[in-house]
């Protein structure tokens, strides 16, 4: 599962156009977490065809990170949350994005140690 990355101007339709150009090339995007922060869109977007939104997202001219991302499915409970946080800080994995996606109960996340994080989690 890759995640991408990348910064978008505050204005209406900068998001619309990502998402028009993946629907118009069949991509499906599996989650997505977006905030505005100093008049910066931030995105995070996994989709289901990797390849085709990078070819895309250089095609609009979109500069963008990539990184592999983990995901869990969680218990609909309580500290859940707290849990895996707590078993990624104590192994000192620093979490760089964190979010659930459309399915219901799965967390998305990126780390700084994917190895160790698979292990810590048996991935």
């Amino acid at each position: 599962m890759q995640e991408f990355t990348f910064y978008l101007g505050n204005r209406p339709g900068a998001l619309l156009e990502i998402a028009s150009a993946l629907a118009e090339e069949k991509v499906n995007i599996e989650a997505v977490a977006a905030l505005t922060v100093l008049d910066e869109a931030v995105v995070a977007m996994i989709t289901d065809a990797p390849d085709r939104t990078r070819k895309i997202l250089k095609r609009l001219d979109v500069d963008f990170e990539e990184r592999e991302a983990l995901s869990l499915s969680l218990p609909h409970q309580p500290g859940q949350l707290a849990t895996v946080l707590d078993r990624l800080a104590r192994e000192g994995i620093n979490v760089l994005s964190c979010y659930f996606a459309v399915e219901k109960n799965l967390l998305i996340f990126t780390v700084d140690d994917l190895a160790r994080a698979k292990a810590v989690f048996r991935l």
